[in-house]
């Protein structure tokens, strides 16, 4: 189930079935869970303390109260619960533990204390994922972008199912001036989570690094509480001026702007007036072709042995037009539309896309 850590969802997998639980207490956590997943906190921890007077020693339903004080920013008592399950020693929820504790410190100004309790939890732990993240996102909040791409690409290395390590990653490789890996991550952002609220502003965010659209204010980006980009070029200034062109990583990224330029200018010249999404799907196209290109010999890295392929793959395949209308959903209105009056093929997309080409045509 689903739960709301450092302003992300993140799934956090816990047995509710524990050997010896009380089982009316056991029900009460269940009860509560219920009410935290429907945003009402205060009724959930009325659940959790009448559980906890039933079965004083259960780790599950302190854990619980934990997360909901936290989602109330009630970070004393997030702080204080996730301390409890923490010092019990339960393996099973203590990564979960720290990481509630060190949003605590973080919503308390106290970030370098949640970094180094983030640490002493991976050496207790070992690389767990939600650690790692949650580390990640801490230095992102430090403005330490480095560091922030170091953990937030441990992170996605041991799990690629969660979109928040590959939106954070987007957002510091845009900072970092990556600003072609920037796109893919976004990409890979927008196809596990393609209509949220914040996957507007990435796919928003996502153009302007493309150059096919100018955003006049800066774009608000997901996991902070008050502007963090100010230390940073705004959306609009960034568009309006050439992106870093040198090789970086090997990668020539002379060779891609010069594909995105020219694909623009050869659309906006051409006698028809071509739609915003009609910009980003031939844009994208050219990018992968030009990224093809770019991999042709031995690489090494995640980039290239795994996101140009992957998106090389998309960019080749009778899925790509549903791609684009699938990562631009919540953004382009007539995405909406083409999904909601072609269910077929959108469902074709969606297990082509989660098993392959062999099932997707069985």
């Amino acid at each position: 189930m689903k739960r709301i850590i450092l302003f992300t969802t993140l799934l956090i997998t816990t047995s509710f079935l524990s050997y010896g639980q009380d089982a009316n207490a056991e029900e009460l956590i269940l009860e509560g869970v219920e009410l935290h997943d429907e945003g009402n906190f205060k009724e959930a921890i009325e659940k959790y303390n009448e559980a906890l007077k039933l079965d004083p020693g259960s780790v599950q339903a302190t854990y619980e109260l934990s997360l909901s004080y936290l989602a109330l920013q009630d970070y004393q008592n997030a702080s204080k619960y996730s301390t409890t399950v923490i010092n019990s020693n339960n393996k099973q929820l203590s990564s979960g533990a720290y990481a509630v504790k060190s949003e605590a410190l973080a919503g308390m100004d106290k970030v370098d204390e949640a970094i180094a309790l983030l640490q002493r939890g991976l050496i207790k732990n070992g690389d767990e994922y939600l650690l790692l993240f949650n580390l990640a996102l801490n230095y992102y909040k430090k403005g330490d972008i480095d560091k922030t791409l170091g953990h937030v690409k441990r992170a996605i290395d041991l799990d690629k199912s969660h979109g928040d390590a590959f939106l954070l990653n987007a957002y510091a490789l845009n900072d970092k001036g990556l600003w072609v890996q920037s796109i893919l991550s976004f990409q890979m952002f927008l196809l596990i989570e393609p209509d949220s609220k914040r996957s507007k502003s990435a796919f928003e965010e996502m153009l302007n690094t493309m150059c096919i659209k100018t955003v006049e204010e800066p774009v608000q980006r997901s996991f902070i509480r008050q502007q963090i980009t100010s230390n940073q070029p705004d959306t609009a200034q960034r568009s309006e001026h050439i992106p870093p062109l040198s090789i970086e990583g090997g990668l020539n990224r002379n060779s891609v702007y010069h594909a995105i330029t020219t694909t623009l200018d050869s659309l906006k010249n051409s006698t028809e007036e071509e739609d915003d999404f009609t910009l980003f799907k031939t844009v994208n196209k050219e990018i992968a072709k030009a990224l093809a290109r770019e991999s042709k010999g031995p690489k090494e890295g995640v980039f290239w042995t795994f996101y140009i392929p992957f998106f090389s793959h998309i960019a080749e395949s009778e899925y790509y037009d549903t791609f684009c209308r699938y990562i631009s959903v919540s953004y382009f209105s007539e995405s909406l539309e083409w999904w909601q009056q072609n269910p077929d093929d959108a469902l074709n997309f969606v297990i082509w896309f989660e098993k392959g080409d062999d099932e997707a045509k069985s």
